[in-house]
């Protein structure tokens, strides 16, 4: 029942309440009939009394239905906001790697890599792996590999090989070591793949394959 309606029906109740009380009220004053609890001038403020009363309760229900409509709209739009939340987290890890950089990390067709002398190439790749401006969350490579660490069992193999990585983010069953690299940068480092065919690639590529070598020898 609306609010509108359930005050309708109180004022009803008082108007037929009245109808039968005043002409009560008029024989008792007539007959100078007195009560032990008053006259009739004493009656008028217990009628007025009963109206107010009604009209209290009719304000009070229509307070209580608002509030608790106001409550069940305030739950409805949490839930619902809830809801939304929860489908946007989902979708965004459902997500993952965008399309663009799986295919950035691959090697490109007609790929020839950066050719320079070993040795300083092994230098230059010692100091960017320990170089966190590389990515965009602080990280180097030395933060998960210093003295070997993190690295797992396949690291022993030859490249190109399977990388759980390589499959699950970015749907590659064969990884080169330069396309490892790439993946670093993107994933754990939240960074940009450098560029193919790069000085920069090369030497990490080539200080690469001297993380290898101590992993196969330990």
């Amino acid at each position: 029942m609306s609010t509108n309606k359930n005050r309708k029906e109180l004022l009803r109740k008082l108007s037929r309440n009245l109808m039968v009380t005043l002409p009560m009220m008029t024989v008792v004053t007539v007959a100078g009939f007195n009560t032990g609890s008053g006259s009739f001038v004493e009656l008028i403020p217990s009628a007025e009394a009963a109206q107010g009363e009604a009209e209290g309760e009719a304000k009070g229900e229509a307070e209580g239905e608002a509030k608790a409509e106001a409550e069940d709209f305030a739950k409805g739009e949490g839930e619902a906001e809830g809801h939304a939340e929860g489908e946007a987290e989902g979708e965004a890890e459902g997500e993952g790697v965008s399309a663009s950089l799986k295919k950035a990390v691959r090697r490109p067709e007609g790929y020839t890599p950066y050719q320079g002398n070993v040795a300083e190439l092994r230098a230059k790749g010692e100091k960017l792996f320990n170089d966190t401006s590389l990515s965009s969350n602080g990280l180097a490579c030395a933060t998960c590999h210093t003295n070997g660490m993190l690295y797992n069992p396949t690291f022993k193999d030859e490249y190109p090989h399977f990388v759980a990585m390589g499959k699950r983010d970015f749907g590659m069953d064969m990884v080169h070591l330069d396309e490892m690299v790439q993946i670093c940068m993107v994933a754990p480092m939240a960074a940009e793949p450098l560029e193919w065919g790069s000085e920069e690639l090369a030497a990490l590529t080539e200080y690469a394959r001297t993380e290898q070598k101590k992993f196969i020898d330990k």
